[in-house]
């Protein structure tokens, strides 16, 4: 039995999800006698640790002076937050290019052309995904541009201080968000950072979606929900990264080489809420049309109730729609009403014909179908798929 001290908080949900992923490790290889101390990110080491002898350490460090204190256990040691890297290990953490490729995909693909980043300056993993996303908006031929406050206490370069500054005295960020050229779509290092965009918007009056889009990263369900209006987030892979760090800390502990560079472990998908469920299109019919269906498509509404509201033809609508989206107001209607469907399969175990009814389709039939022909899967397909493993929903800050 291996004697394995798990060094990673609980109190955030980015955190519970690679607890999540190491335990899953754990019971499908039953050799180690874990230590779990419960802690906080920014803890330091207990005092009546720190002449423990573990045979491997899987942590996630958020201070140079909890990094010094596991470096001094002189165990093998896998860190799962990726600001400092063990001197006895390896590193994994979530991949910042692909946070970012989604969010510009996200946001070109609801018509966006302006877009923006707003993170913590010196912050290593929001300067990290800032980089990312400007470099990404630039290769499709978007610029995007950074916020950058007008100062910040000094010292204060770990997340948890960057987070609680901001909450009170943030510098610049109402002038900077009224500034932007609208509508524009806002990218956050991280959820923590986009609720504070949206309070931000709240009180200049921005209107979010349709002013001032905003997505997050890590979606932390309680942050997320209880937004104004519910944040849009990128989902982390935080089971994999428990799973994957604590099957490198078992080769480690067998003697294994250790790894030069950090393992990326790319992130799921865009979890889409009211943040950034909106297009942006200078049409003022299609636009029009496009909040309509956003607003009823799941109340079974039909292309013909759409353009009795705009008093268009249906003609010049698909026509505008073809033109401006790529796609038909019936696609669109679809599109909005799966989308809420895979929020109720995920979130909820309501059967497929409450389902049905709770997205606009007359039938189970007529809703599988659409599903299918939409996601590759069926709906009992993807509920599986969801739930295979327990951190779909997990993420937060960090």
């Amino acid at each position: 039995m291996k004697r394995v001290l798990l060094l990673i908080e609980s109190s955030r949900a980015y955190g519970r999800g690679c607890l999540a992923g190491v335990a899953a490790y754990v019971r499908a290889h039953p050799h180690w006698h874990v230590l779990h101390v419960e802690r906080s990110l920014t803890e330091s080491l207990p005092v009546s640790l720190q002449r423990f002898a573990p045979d491997g350490i899987l942590t996630r460090c958020e201070t140079a002076e909890m990094s010094a204190a596991v470096a001094r256990l002189k165990s093998p040691t896998v860190d799962l937050r990726g600001a400092y890297p063990p001197r006895h290990g390896a590193t994994l953490d979530t991949d910042p290019e692909i946070c970012a490729k989604l969010a510009v995909d996200h946001f070109l693909d609801r018509g966006f052309r302006h877009l923006a980043f707003c993170g913590y300056p010196g912050v290593g993993f929001s300067d990290q995904r800032c980089r990312a996303f400007v470099q990404c908006g630039q290769s499709r031929g978007v610029a995007a541009e950074a916020f950058a406050p007008s100062c910040h206490a000094p010292g204060q370069g770990d997340t948890v201080a960057r987070e609680t500054d901001a909450e009170f005295d943030e510098h610049g960020l109402d002038e900077w968000l009224t500034g932007l050229p609208r509508p524009v779509a806002v990218f956050a290092c991280n959820d923590v950072r986009a609720r504070q965009v949206l309070v931000s918007c709240g009180h200049t009056g921005l209107r979010v979606p349709d002013e001032v889009a905003v997505l997050g990263v890590d979606n932390d369900e309680v942050i997320c929900d209880l937004s104004s209006p519910p944040l849009s987030s990128v989902v982390p892979n935080t089971w994999q990264i428990g799973y994957e760090g604590a099957a490198l800390l078992s080769q480690l502990m067998s003697g294994a080489t250790v790894p030069q560079e950090c393992i990326l472990i790319s992130p799921e998908r865009v979890q889409v809420r009211r943040s950034s469920d909106v297009m942006a299109v200078q049409d003022a019919d299609v636009a029009a049309a496009l909040q309509f269906i956003r607003d009823h498509a799941c109340e079974g509404v039909s292309v013909h109730d759409v353009v009795r509201h705009l008093a268009v033809s249906r003609t010049t609508l698909d026509r505008r729609f073809q033109a401006i989206l790529g796609r038909s107001p019936k696609q669109e209607i679809d599109r909005v009403r799966i989308d809420r469907a895979r929020q109720l399969l995920e979130w909820t175990d309501y059967k497929v014909a409450a389902i049905t009814g709770m997205t606009g389709y007359a039938t189970a039939s007529q809703f599988v179908t659409a599903f299918k022909r939409l996601t590759g899967l069926t709906p009992g397909e993807f509920r599986k798929q969801s739930n295979r493993r327990p951190s779909n929903s997990a993420g937060t800050s960090r």
